[in-house]
């Protein structure tokens, strides 16, 4: 994740820096991001090489380590497979 966020940092053009400024300083002092976090940044990671056949609930597995409170749900909806306890 972090090295999606600083590749996202380097380019140019981009809108959301402190978003993804805010991701990167929690990511290396927390190690954790929010749902949110996690959310407003799934656009770009589903269109990058190793993610762009997966779908939603596949990519949220994968860095559901990283979400504050994540646990695997049972439903396809990103929505309510977030689980938090």
């Amino acid at each position: 994740m972090l090295r999606f966020i600083r590749y996202y940092l380097s380019k140019r053009d981009i809108k959301m820096k402190d978003l993804l400024k805010n991701l990167e300083k929690s990511l290396v002092t927390k190690g954790k991001i929010t749902r949110k976090q996690i959310e407003s940044i799934l656009k770009f990671i589903e269109r990058e090489r190793p993610f762009k056949n997966k779908d939603r609930d596949e990519i949220i597995n994968y860095f559901g380590h990283l979400v504050v409170g994540y646990s695997e749900g049972k439903s396809n909806d990103f929505t309510t497979t977030i689980q938090f306890e």
